[in-house]
């Protein structure tokens, strides 16, 4: 019965003491104490202290497995960032191709823009000589149209003969003077 009346006791006095703060234990506390009561306080205590190990050591576990899911996840961010570099290179160097390529095709614009205009002078200067060469040649026409001389006669005789046999019958005079010449026929 004592022991139980001891075991009640201590158990009241040991929830009072998981209330209690060690700040609050001090040496009076103590002193009043028995031994079993210390005894029972300190495995208590201890037992405490091994549960709060316990949850400190599941802490801790914890702690390295968050501390080793980091550095995966820190790898995979440097291996995205890699990759992303990688990637950023590869469309540095297409839009830099693209440009060089922009800049061929606007070289070869101006080339073909110049050659056209080159062209069109060309053709402006072709049609303007044409243009003269006809006039020219519309301006030259022969002045002196025969008629009545047929076209067989005109290709077996020759005009020049045909031109010079009618100025002789026509115009018996100019023919003693020596500065005719027949230019065209």
């Amino acid at each position: 019965m004592i022991a139980k009346m001891v075991r009640n006791r201590n158990k009241s006095q040991m929830k009072e003491q998981e209330t209690s703060t060690e700040d609050e234990i001090n040496e009076v506390q103590l002193s009043k104490l028995t031994e079993l009561e210390f005894r029972a306080m300190m495995l208590w205590k201890l037992n405490s202290m091994c549960k709060d190990m316990s949850n400190m050591s599941k802490d801790i576990e914890m702690l390295k497995i968050n501390q080793l899911e980091m550095k995966n996840q820190q790898e995979e961010m440097k291996n995205d960032i890699s990759e992303m570099k990688n990637t950023l290179e590869g469309l540095k160097s297409r839009v830099g191709e693209a440009e060089d390529r922009i800049s061929e095709l606007e070289d070869r614009l101006e080339e073909i823009n110049q050659s056209e205009n080159q062209s069109e002078k060309k053709k402006t200067i072709k049609k303007q000589e044409d243009s003269l060469r006809e006039l020219w040649d519309n301006w030259k026409r022969n002045n002196i149209r025969i008629i009545g001389v047929p076209e067989e006669e005109e290709s077996k005789r020759g005009l020049e003969n045909i031109f010079k046999e009618i100025v002789t019958e026509n115009f018996p005079n100019l023919v003693k003077e020596e500065g005719i010449q027949v230019q065209e026929a």
